[in-house]
């Protein structure tokens, strides 16, 4: 697969979705990468560190904020900003009407 898009951690890769290919970027790279066991992460961590990944390299995230996620342990909390950037916000007023 052919992109401009940085992959420092080489984790890209593609997945054959009914015959349209789609662009995933894989967890497990960072295990295979620094020796990491990715699935003692909560689940909301993991969700983080799949966003950080898939924009590290770009400019606003770095190496350094993959790797510190992928390090997270619960008795060390964060210090300092996880970058995050969603792709849907669903908001909803007080009549339950979606914005």
């Amino acid at each position: 697969m052919t992109t401009s898009q940085p992959d420092p951690f080489g984790s890209r890769a593609t997945l054959d979705l009914a015959g349209t290919p789609a662009t995933v970027y894989q967890l497990a790279a960072l295990e295979r990468e620094g020796g990491r066991s990715i699935g003692r992460l909560p689940f909301s961590i993991r969700v983080l560190l799949e966003n950080a990944l898939r924009h590290a390299g770009r400019g606003v995230v770095t190496e350094q904020h993959v790797r510190a996620l992928a390090d997270w342990q619960p008795q060390d909390p964060a210090r300092g900003e996880i970058p995050f950037f969603p792709a849907r916000v669903v908001l909803q007023d007080f009549t339950g009407v979606p914005c």
